[in-house]
């Protein structure tokens, strides 16, 4: 599935999001990067339709997503918090479950075919000894892994991450990103992240979208798209892009 921006606009009393013609090609990693303040959320946020979005302005698949019922869009998309502190003490399998909330018809209860997919969710992402665990007491890494479990058995086409590796050590930094990059790979599904790290960003991401005040100042393929000027441009600061060992690294 594909996302398309025309002409999205958004305003609160203390911030203006305003995007113009931007792509989010199926089947992509796309990071969103930017300082703090940027709007990074709040773009995910319209995407997702959990903000107010006027009619004609994002586009899923070619089709209004204003327009596109709630379920339905559940059904198609998936977002995924930056971090999430459950109300009801769940275990892992029970929370994943919540996930096919969307495919099930009214007062039904869960299905063989929906406990299978939230099997084959904790699998994919490595947990599946963790199903009878309570979620709450499982570490930061470990719910970020099952967040994006729940979204899989969602069984969306489109996944938005709003910073899914805060707070995270490195190593539970490359493996969760790592597991978004095997979605677009091997399941074919069209990934928005918002991340902070942009050494990561640039590694894993087929296209970046950089984000400040509001407006997207670059967007496109790392290769083409980063330079020391647009990150001294984005961020305030210089910035050097160095190679080592076939990496770009960002020396602040």
């Amino acid at each position: 599935m594909s996302l398309q921006v025309r002409a999205l606009f958004y305003a609160n009393k203390n911030f203006t999001l305003r995007l113009e013609a931007l792509e989010f090609a199926g089947g992509r990693l796309t990071c969103i990067v930017g300082p703090n303040g940027a709007g990074k959320t709040t773009l995910l946020k319209c995407l997702a339709a959990i903000l107010p979005i006027e009619r004609r302005s994002v586009f899923l698949d070619g089709r209004d997503l204003a327009a596109i019922p709630a379920s339905a869009r559940a059904r198609r998309m998936s977002y995924v918090p930056q971090e999430h502190i459950p109300t009801f003490s769940y275990t892992v399998r029970d929370f994943v479950l919540t996930g096919r909330a969307a495919h099930l018809p009214l007062f039904a209860l869960p299905a063989a075919r929906d406990e299978t997919a939230v099997e084959e969710a904790l699998e994919f992402v490595g947990l599946g000894s963790f199903a009878d665990r309570p979620y709450a007491q499982l570490s930061s890494g470990e719910r970020r892994l099952v967040l994006i479990a729940r979204a899989l058995a969602q069984n969306a086409g489109v996944l938005l991450l709003d910073e899914p590796t805060t707070f995270l050590d490195p190593r539970h930094e490359v493996e969760v990103m790592d597991f978004i990059r095997r979605l677009t790979l091997e399941r074919g599904i069209t990934v928005l992240v918002t991340l902070h790290n942009l050494e990561m960003a640039v590694k894993y991401s087929d296209a970046l979208v950089f984000l400040k005040d509001g407006r997207v100042r670059a967007s496109g393929p790392p290769e083409e798209v980063l330079s020391e000027d647009l990150l001294r441009d984005v961020y305030d600061i210089p910035m050097r892009i160095v190679r080592c060992n076939g990496h770009r690294l960002i020396i602040r």
